[in-house]
């Protein structure tokens, strides 16, 4: 009885560090995640943790890019996004939405806006800044 009292100890410890690690990890993560610019593909923790896959398998319009991620407070919670230096052509990315079901929508000042299926979320947006030659394809999710 005494070696089942000493397991069921180890075993919560164990859980405890565990639990801790976790969310020290996570968060150190996240707050890495969400530095100014963004990260690289090459950072394969980011990358797989905190990119959308609709993001993921977008088309590479040039070779300088890079990924941003943000938590937010409201309707919004993730904001998962790639930008693309050097490059004011959308064909490519927009192709890739349609064909993903996504619709052009409306254009505001977030750029254009893409839905699926008429649902308001998750959506997409292209924004060009054509001064700078800067794309960003962002997806907010909720």
């Amino acid at each position: 009885m005494k070696w089942l009292k000493w397991a069921l100890m180890l075993l919560l410890a164990v859980l405890v560090i565990n639990v801790v690690d976790f969310f020290y990890i996570n968060t150190s993560l996240i707050n890495k995640a969400e530095r100014n610019p963004g990260f690289k593909q090459s950072e394969r923790r980011l990358y797989r943790l905190f990119v959308d896959e609709d993001i993921k398998n977008a088309p590479r319009i040039t070779d300088d890019y890079y990924f941003r991620f943000r938590r937010m407070d409201g309707p919004s919670p993730e904001i998962s996004g790639i930008v693309f230096n050097g490059t004011t052509e959308t064909a490519a990315l927009e192709k890739y939405l349609t064909a993903l079901g996504y619709q052009h929508v409306s254009d505001d000042e977030f750029g254009q806006r893409w839905e699926k299926d008429g649902r308001t979320a998750p959506n997409i947006y292209i924004w060009r800044d054509t001064e700078s030659s800067i794309i960003f394809l962002t997806k907010y999710s909720l």
